[in-house]
């Protein structure tokens, strides 16, 4: 079944990073094998206030690639090069590849995010 999900009515809403200073964000989760019954993917809708950061994670088995809805940021890598990305941008991240999403501007960051087969969320 087609299903439209309102990620801010339908969604299993979360903070991350509430304990690391600068790591705080809001995720939406619309897709997982809980939610929806889904048997290869997660995705949602992250939103970064500005400074504010996920934590430098990776999804082990998993494949991701993100679209920018709105804002700008930088994606580090786990040698540490950053890579800037703006608004109605995509990334993608190869599986096993650590990234950290940072908020570089002046107002929220929204970032689509989908990876598959299913992983975990980064726990900050």
């Amino acid at each position: 079944m087609i299903q439209v999900i309102d990620p801010f009515a339908q969604s299993d809403p979360i903070w991350l990073g509430l304990d690391d200073r600068g790591h705080r964000r809001k995720v939406f989760k619309v897709v997982d094998r809980h939610l929806n019954s889904s048997d290869f993917l997660v995705g949602g809708l992250t939103i970064f206030e500005p400074g504010e950061a996920s934590s430098l994670h990776d999804h082990p088995e998993s494949e991701e690639i993100n679209f920018i809805v709105r804002g700008a940021g930088e994606v580090v890598a786990g040698d540490g090069h950053r890579t800037p990305f703006g608004a109605h941008t995509f990334m993608f991240i190869p599986k096993g590849v650590k990234h950290q999403h940072v908020n570089t501007g002046r107002e929220p960051l929204w970032l689509v995010f989908v990876y598959g087969p299913h992983g975990e969320l980064p726990r900050a």
